[in-house]
């Protein structure tokens, strides 16, 4: 969803000088109001907010609605251009913006009319969470109109930041469904693709369900079997070579031990979560106080809402993952031969709705999108695969709404499982304690409550049989509490089994190697547990998942007979086991693996290739290592590619095709780090948009540790750990919680970027905001 960002360089020819010599007058007016009194109709009563060195803020109110304005006025004067990419990312408006360049991104994302589901949504929330929300919506506005000038991106682009609404909210919601769930059924339609064009038993060998890998919290009745090597596929067909995307995964890591383990008897939590980073971080830190001391909520919010995303309330603390679960289907549609504008239902043909969408594009002619609907969802056209109707719980109109707020009263484990399901989010691994010692997991968001059945496969619905209207109830979600090891953990790996699994169903679960080395990690403390403890495992960046790799490639080298191995060889057997940035062994070792992969994946994959285009294999498994280790350890003779003589000359022609750069003499072995590959390039989104600015609003590349998949410690380029929390509530003070990019999305404001190089470096920053360097402070003037 990102890809157009990219093409924002664009923007550096077409900038004229004229723009350069407001660049200054643009920052320095529209920096945000640290110190002072304000008065405003917006409070009803005097309102404060302290920031430290950091920017941390402190709001403290005499009651939640005026908590909601100042939140609203203090995201809006830090982060309102931020705000404004979100919804206009979910809303598919962009090109108002950005002109042309982002003509084909809005139309792949007003496809799901967003602003107008979430004008629906409006209707589905409760009439407390509608006074706050008409409160944060008032301070974003007069955050805004309160700034010296408009925010220094608008001067950039030449552009007059729009009013804030209500609706505006939602899309902040719906962006991160965007981020954090397919918008095109993607995992169901190349499973499909690969089940039409391949064997059944090359499908079940190359779709495992499960692997020796896997570590959920249920355990699984049977032992893992991997599934026998079927006969080999056909390999006179012509072949694209496969290009691994080195991104991380988006996704998370939390874990959390009960009171039994910890010296105060609440219980603590640990959280990352796995975001693409920017400048500024995508989180917002924030502490929420009344007066009469009924609420204090620590943690991170989102701008562009006004609830506390991740945290702690003093009597319980949660955090998130990403689960991964099927949260939406692909419908095949049965068209009515005698008129393609009408499709089968239980109650017979019924006619196409179609929805014209128009696209405002800054400098250039508006455009129209044509969005057509079934009574299930819109129309994907699949081509000569015919016309596929699209299911999905954000489509719903009450799959958004704003009822993560109510964790801010919430007392007990027990009690926050009681509102899981009335969550409407991106489906979350909820990992949950409280100050009594309890810990517990389940899922936030909504669950769809379907007629039986592996919706992996694609259905056609027009007998009824098949359709979902409503969600299951919190009583009847998944859960697990105060397990008897008193350890819990997830990474976006598959958690559940038995009937619970076939309940929330299986999407493109991660491979289970990062989950486990957690558990072990977990398993390995002694009691009493403290926050270091939880805090290390965030940073343990231990090659358990490539120590196998590391080893069989030695054995290649070692029988290779080559001496032009010999350097590399050297390298391999001292990689040191762990992604360390100055590690040649690790990335010669990660590299190679990669290269394996993809030398052989891309032949046998070829059929679904030549079937459709589209094919990709990587998007339809995570759990690819499973058949790909069962290959490479018991090398079958015809699976070997016709070309090589032995699996021996494929093992060493794959070393090759990973280490060309240093073979062929471009890069010195000594200088082929890890980190010279995983060094960041966090940037701000307009950075590249005039000369010389990137110096002032990116942040510095570093070199990092960490490795983008099968580890605790993910760190890539432009992706990893948006913030690290762990925290005990009760004992909040003891906590931490780091965030990259800093507080401040204004390069001239005096914590700009404060804590990034914390971050990098995994220096613990304390979870509280510290000791207040400014006060602004909010008296309320007469309402009228």
């Amino acid at each position: 969803m990102f890809k157009w960002l990219l093409r924002i360089g664009i923007f550096s020819s077409t900038l004229t000088f004229a723009a350069l010599a407001v660049i200054y007058y643009g920052f320095q007016a529209s920096l945000p109001n640290l110190e002072g009194e304000l008065e405003t109709t917006g409070v009803s009563a005097p309102v404060s907010v302290e920031r430290d060195k950091n920017g941390n803020a402190t709001i403290t109110a005499e009651n939640r609605t005026d908590l909601a304005f100042v939140t609203g006025y203090i995201h809006a004067q830090e982060r309102f251009f931020q705000m404004d990419l979100s919804r206009r990312m979910a809303s598919g408006e962009l090109s108002a913006l950005f002109g042309d360049l982002a003509v084909e991104t809005d139309k792949e994302n007003r496809f799901h009319r967003f602003r107008h589901r979430a004008r629906v949504a409006m209707d589905h929330i409760s009439a407390e969470e509608l006074d706050i929300l008409n409160q944060y919506v008032a301070g974003v506005n007069a955050g805004l109109s309160s700034l010296g000038s408009k925010p220094f991106e608008y001067w950039l682009l030449n552009a007059d930041p729009e009013p804030w609404t209500r609706e505006d909210t939602f899309l902040a919601i719906y962006s991160m469904f965007f981020t954090l769930q397919s918008a095109d059924g993607g995992f169901e339609w190349q499973n499909h693709l690969l089940k039409q064009s391949l064997s059944p038993e090359m499908v079940a060998f190359l779709l495992p369900d499960r692997t020796e890998w896997d570590a959920p919290l249920q355990e699984d009745a049977a032992p893992f079997q991997m599934t026998e090597i079927p006969d080999a596929p056909n390999y006179n067909i012509a072949f694209n070579q496969f290009e691994r995307d080195d991104k991380p995964m988006l996704g998370s890591n939390n874990w959390a031990v009960t009171g039994n383990l910890t010296e105060t008897g609440a219980a603590m939590l640990s959280n990352d979560m796995h975001l693409t980073i920017r400048a500024p971080s995508i989180w917002y830190k924030l502490r929420l106080k009344s007066n009469d001391g009924s609420l204090d909520i620590t943690g991170v919010s989102l701008a562009g809402a006004p609830a506390i995303v991740v945290g702690s309330n003093g009597d319980v603390a949660w955090g998130f993952t990403n689960t991964n679960i099927d949260t939406s289907d692909l419908i095949e549609l049965t068209i009515n031969p005698e008129n393609e504008n009408q499709y089968l239902t239980k109650d017979g043909y019924k006619d196409f709705d179609r929805i014209t969408e128009s696209i405002s594009v800054k400098g250039g002619t508006d455009d129209t999108l044509e969005v057509v609907e079934t009574i299930w969802g819109p129309v994907i056209d699949k081509g000569t695969h015919g016309k596929y109707a699209y299911r999905w719980v954000a489509h719903m109109p009450d799959g958004v709404n704003m009822s993560l707020m109510q964790m801010e009263q919430v007392k007990s484990v027990e009690q926050a499982m009681s509102i899981a399901g009335e969550m409407g989010i991106p489906a979350q691994n909820a990992m949950i304690v409280d100050r009594d010692g309890n810990a517990g997991w389940t899922i936030f968001g909504r669950i769809a409550n379907r007629p039986n059945g592996d919706y992996r496969e694609i259905f056609n619905w027009s007998d009824g049989s098949r359709v979902w209207n409503d969600w299951y109830g919190s009583a009847e979600y998944p859960r697990v509490l105060n397990p008897e090891n008193d350890r819990l953990w997830t990474a976006n790996s598959r958690v559940v089994s038995g009937d619970d699994l076939i309940q929330v169903g299986t999407n493109r679960y991660d491979l289970g190697a990062r989950q486990q080395q957690i558990r072990d990690r977990l398993n390995q403390l002694n009691s009493p547990v403290v926050e270091d403890d939880l805090y290390g495992i965030m940073l343990d960046n231990e090659a358990v998942f490539l120590s196998r790799w590391q080893e069989q490639l030695t054995g290649v080298l070692e029988k290779s007979g080559d001496a032009a191995f010999d350097a590399y060889l050297t390298g391999v057997n001292n990689w040191g086991g762990f992604a360390d940035k100055n590690s040649v062994g690790f990335r010669l070792v990660k590299d190679y693996r990669d290269q394996v992969y993809e030398n052989l994946f891309s032949r046998i994959t070829a059929a679904c290739v030549q079937f459709d285009e589209a094919c990709e294999y990587d998007r339809a498994t995570k759990q690819w290592e499973a058949p790909l280790w069962k290959l490479v350890s018991e090398m079958p003779a015809g699976w070997l590619p016709p070309e090589y003589q032995s699996w021996q000359f494929f093992f060493e022609k794959a070393a090759f095709d990973a280490w060309e750069d240093v073979i062929k003499g471009g890069t010195p072995l000594n200088e082929y780090t890890w980190g010279v590959r995983n060094t960041t390039s966090i940037k701000h989104p307009l950075s590249a948009a005039v000369p010389l600015l990137g110096n002032m609003i990116d942040m510095p590349a570093y070199a990092q540790n960490g490795d983008t998949e099968n580890m605790p410690h993910i760190a890539g380029k432009t992706q990893g750990q948006s913030e690290r929390i762990v925290v005990s509530p009760g004992y909040e003070e003891n906590g931490y919680m780091d965030l990259p990019s800093g507080q401040s999305g204004h390069p001239l404001s005096p914590y700009y970027g404060a804590g990034h190089q914390d971050w990098l470096e995994g220096n613990k920053t304390p979870f509280l905001p510290g000791e207040a360097e400014w006060t602004l402070k909010f008296n309320p003037l007469p309402r009228h």
